[in-house]
């Protein structure tokens, strides 16, 4: 196999594999929660603390990276992502939080790994849509939660469930090593073995981003983009049936529809971005539908059509969720020779800010107004504000 087939299938089955274990405890949190004493929505806590660990882990990632090699981080990643799952099965708060570190130290590190992975075998011009493939690992994941969840639950219930997960992704985490030749680091001047992440050290990956002002630029179009994409994969289904008026089921429906256009997305945004426009404007481009999806939402009433609705949703999709391949082969290309992995643990940091404050943002916009069109009309400003950006970095 080629280097770049086997790059690009193992950091593609780690992506989705960390984000499966992300999502899965969500999908398990209105069976798990009695046992655990707490309402279902408390799985907010879980999530928040995985997220936190994240943004954590990707700051150390560069030191690993140096000590260790990218490679390494793979199966390490997808053992440690079964580790948090199985330590959830177990039943106990201490445990689960516990399990929500190690899945975020899991998802912190995959993007850091696969961006040194993938920035040194992607061919020339064909960058953006290898990392957008990869990226497609994302809403793979959380496919694949959603459509193995439930069946495991009921063949199982949620701590069998659990545990299967588990298995899987340490399972996987061994099934990555026969790649260890074809992807390991060629070299010293690749590794530092004798370095040590220090504590100190993992301030350098954002004053990296803060220092160089492309990578700063980057760093603000994640932080805004991340959080109109969570709010749209938390709040949508709830909108369209608690203000559209739409079954549950029918919500579901659509919503899988919008995610799936997310993957298309994805892969269609990084052609674009090699192959038509610059990474910049297509980042920008995405920004503006982003916005007009979130105005037309909140514009969006229950007489509007079922089609309409649908249409509104893939383009939806396919701009919130389609963003992430461009954004990461950029901080690649704008990345100091060598640094790749550390350039993106900084800006991944304020990626995980965004998507960790955007949802109680607007959780506190809909309790206070009781409306969830005002949200979404108030998320529609964000991207714009990026686009203000990007127009001033060109200057």
């Amino acid at each position: 196999m080629k280097p770049i087939l086997a790059a690009l299938a193992v950091t593609l089955a780690v992506q989705a594999l960390a984000s499966m274990a992300v999502i899965a405890p969500s999908v398990l949190a209105p069976a798990a929660a009695r046992e655990f004493g707490a309402a279902p929505q408390a799985v907010g806590l879980f999530v928040a603390t995985v997220y936190f660990a994240a943004m954590i882990a990707g700051l150390a990632a560069g030191g690993l990276i140096a000590r260790h090699g990218a490679f390494a981080l793979c199966p390490a990643a997808a053992a440690l992502a079964g580790a948090g799952l199985a330590l959830g099965c177990l039943g106990s708060v201490a445990l689960a939080a516990a399990g929500a570190v190690l899945i975020g130290v899991a998802y912190g590190v995959v993007n850091p790994a696969s961006s040194h992975i993938l920035a040194r075998r992607a061919p020339p011009g064909r960058v953006a849509l290898v990392f957008s493939l990869k990226q497609t690992g994302v809403p793979i994941g959380g496919a694949v939660a959603g459509a193995a969840v439930p069946p495991l639950l009921l063949a199982f219930g949620w701590r069998g469930a659990l545990a299967v997960l588990a298995v899987a992704c340490v399972g996987a985490a061994f099934a990555f090593l026969p790649a260890r030749r074809a992807l390991a680091d060629p070299g010293p001047a690749e590794r530092a073995p004798g370095t040590r992440p220090r504590l100190a050290g993992m301030a350098g990956p954002i004053r990296l981003v803060i220092g160089v002002r492309r990578l700063r630029d980057l760093a603000f179009v994640s932080l805004t983009y991340a959080a109109v994409q969570v709010v749209f994969v938390t709040y949508f289904v709830a909108y369209l049936n608690l203000s559209l008026g739409y079954a549950l089921v029918t919500a579901g429906l659509v919503y899988a529809l919008g995610h799936g256009a997310g993957v298309l997305g994805r892969i269609v945004w990084g052609a674009v971005a090699d192959r038509v426009l610059t990474p910049r404007t297509t980042l920008a481009l995405i920004g503006a539908l982003s916005a007009l999806c979130g105005a037309l939402t909140a514009a969006s009433s229950p007489t509007w059509p079922l089609w309409a609705i649908v249409a509104l949703t893939l383009l939806y999709g396919a701009s919130a969720v389609g963003w992430n391949g461009v954004y990461l082969a950029e901080v690649a290309r704008s990345a100091p020779a060598g640094q790749v992995g550390v350039a993106t643990g900084g800006t991944q940091f304020f990626t995980f800010a965004g998507a960790l404050t955007g949802p109680p943002v607007f959780a506190g916009v809909v309790s206070w107004t009781g409306s969830y069109a005002l949200g979404f009309g108030l998320f529609a400003l964000l991207p714009l504000a990026v686009l203000a950006r990007l127009a001033l970095a060109r200057g």
